[in-house]
């Protein structure tokens, strides 16, 4: 690209309040937390022993994981 197709890019980006130029500046996050996000969840990597137990019983490991989880937790 030459200088002056950048420059003709920008100034029309500049222009177009509908897709305005990504800040120098700006912080990304990556798709999994926006989708954590979005579905109101939390990520977290933990390390534990007996997960590779879990995984062995099934494809299901992480839903039965989860059921195990919040049948424990205290009541909200």
């Amino acid at each position: 690209m030459t200088p002056e197709e950048d420059a003709a890019i920008t100034a029309d980006a500049l222009n177009d309040p509908d897709n305005p130029p990504i800040d120098d500046d700006a912080e990304f996050m990556s798709w999994d937390e926006a989708r954590a996000r979005l579905l109101g969840r939390t990520q977290v990597a933990l390390e534990l022993d007996v997960v590779e137990r879990f995984r062995r019983a099934g494809d299901d490991w992480q839903e039965r994981i989860d059921a195990l989880l919040r049948e424990a937790a205290p009541a909200e």
